[in-house]
């Protein structure tokens, strides 16, 4: 692995690549590392740094014109080497399998893959993320992974379904999410080039427009750099996807992949919130059970629950997910334990562990015997639920008509909230509350919004999981990526991440970025096994005049 810190440092023989791969966060990152070796020769690039710059935040300024997005971008896209990966939750868990059908009640739903296309990869994509295992851990078959009773009541499964979550884990850094940066150029091959501060600004096709020959890069002071290749893989997050393709235009108006003006169309994310509150009297024992789990081999997973598919169908309702989630006290002693440990916190934080020794006795048991989570000191306890968006083309990524220091015109986002995802949310909290008193369990008080079926909190916003915006599908018709995620018409155009996904799920999409990347990976890897590098190709085109 070589690396360069700016396009005008590149060699002229290294402005020539078989691939180039714009982005370094979860997909890029994994498609650079699986192809290493390859015998590809691959320009990475990332239009950040090492480190977060100012001038790389910038270039990810938004116009928002929808339903109200989170406005501090850093907080939901990344410029950086490693990308988003910077700022996740950690939470990974497979999609469902009804995710990937075509349900009548949801319009542009159905992938052209299918759950055991996927398996494989989801499996692969566990080292990529610091899973143990990918696949299985997310319904019964979790208590035989973890050598213990169900300690579940008996849910209606026509109703609702128990559902875990597990946490990614940086095995070489203690208590941190798997980072994308962090080590990248260690696990980058020789045939790999590394450049950050280079940012995409063009995409270059044959006369003919159904191939790709080209890039242009531009630098932090706007000097662009044109490279020859055959491949381009777009893995730069479900926004700026969209915002690349359509600045594209120079020689397919509207954008690359734009003919039927379908790219920046179905543009979702997930709606999350609380939906109800729990009393904190009597919590405790239900907190026990629903919350987190730690396996022998230090993996953490998060128990709640999902809708089951009978209720979607029958109701015509959205994928939807539910778990608890307590706001942490000021005072909590697991907090002021920390901090003496760390020479800080005096005697305020030695007057809180003292307190609450018994709380701190109590949580070191179930921590280090039962392996479930901390009984933490909180003062709320709720419900929050996360849902599935209706795949809306009136939800959409567009241009506006600002520019940004380097030409390109700016994201317009109108993110659309549709009546279906609403009523969905709502719907969960009810199920869950007859089945909460069914079963005798603390019984949890809907927030108003919800009882009156009103209209979303402020509070409520999007989570960084822009998704649909590339959707992927058979036909040019109705998407813009083939089940190859390569541009309908335009050979060796291919774009990775969640903005190829036909529809959302409940699910955080992370697992399922890597291992679509994956699965690209292998299908490129085939390419350079059997010669038909088309880099060449274009090479030879645009020796005669392109």
């Amino acid at each position: 692995m070589r690396n360069f810190r700016v396009p005008a440092d590149l060699p002229e023989a290294d402005c020539a690549a078989d691939l180039c791969i714009a982005g370094t966060g979860p997909a890029g990152a994994t498609l650079a590392r699986e192809l290493s070796g390859s015998g590809l020769r691959i320009l990475l690039l990332e239009s950040g740094d090492e480190t977060r710059q100012v001038e790389a935040d910038a270039l990810n300024e938004v116009e928002q014109a929808g339903y109200p997005r989170v406005e501090d971008q850093w907080l939901v896209r990344n410029r950086i080497l490693g990308g988003t990966s910077h700022t996740w939750s950690g939470r990974c868990v497979p999609f469902d399998d009804i995710d990937f059908v075509r349900r009548p009640w949801v319009p542009h739903s159905g992938w052209p893959l299918a759950p055991r296309d996927l398996a494989p990869y989801l499996d692969r994509a566990a080292a990529y993320l610091g899973l143990d295992p990918g696949t299985g851990f997310s319904d019964a078959r979790f208590w035989a992974l973890a050598g213990r009773r169900c300690p579940l009541p008996e849910f209606d499964p026509t109703l609702v379904l128990p559902h875990l979550w597990q946490f990614s884990r940086d095995t070489t850094r203690r208590r941190d999410y798997m980072r994308f940066g962090q080590r990248l150029k260690s696990q980058l091959g020789d045939n790999v080039t590394l450049v950050t501060n280079a940012t995409l600004c063009d995409i270059h096709l044959v006369p003919s427009c159904d191939r790709v020959s080209g890039i242009t890069l531009a630098g932090p002071d706007g000097a662009r750099r044109r490279i020859a290749t055959g491949m381009v893989a777009i893995c730069c997050g479900g926004i700026e996807n969209a915002r690349l393709l359509l600045n594209a235009d120079s020689q397919v108006p509207g954008g690359i992949g734009n003919g039927r003006d379908l790219v920046g169309r179905h543009l979702m994310d997930h709606l999350r919130g609380p939906t109800a509150t729990f009393a904190l009297r009597g919590s405790a024992a239900l907190r026990r059970v629903f919350g987190h789990y730690r396996l022998n081999n230090g993996q953490v997973f998060a128990l709640g629950w999902r809708l089951s598919p009978a209720l979607q169908e029958a109701e015509e309702l959205l994928n939807c997910s539910a778990w608890l989630e307590g706001r942490i006290s000021a005072d909590d002693p697991w907090n002021a334990l920390k901090a003496l440990t760390r020479g800080r916190g005096g005697v305020r934080a030695i007057g809180r562990v003292t307190t609450h020794a018994g709380l701190l006795m109590r949580g070191a048991h179930d921590y280090l015997v039962r392996r479930i989570g901390l009984p933490r000191k909180i003062d709320r306890l709720d419900l929050v639920c996360m849902v599935e968006q209706m795949p809306d083309p009136n939800s959409r990524v567009t241009l506006s008509a600002r520019r940004d220091r380097l030409g390109l015109r700016h994201a317009r986002i109108e993110w659309r909230v549709n009546h279906q995802d609403i009523r969905t949310m709502t719907r969960m909290t009810a199920v869950l509350g007859a089945e909460f008193t069914r079963l005798g369990l603390p019984s949890a008080r809907p927030d108003a919004w919800v009882a009156d079926s009103g209209t979303l909190p402020e509070t409520f916003r999007d989570v960084a999981h822009p998704t649909g915006t590339t959707r992927m599908g058979r036909s040019p018709a109705d998407s813009v990526v083939d089940p190859d995620c390569q541009i309908h018409g335009v050979a060796g155009l291919f774009v990775a991440g969640s903005s190829v996904f036909p529809t959302s799920s409940h699910a955080n999409p992370t697992q399922m970025i890597v291992a679509l990347a994956l699965r690209l990976a292998d299908r490129l890897r085939e390419t350079a096994r059997q010669g038909n590098m088309a880099g060449d190709r274009v090479r030879d085109d645009a020796a005669v005049g392109m």
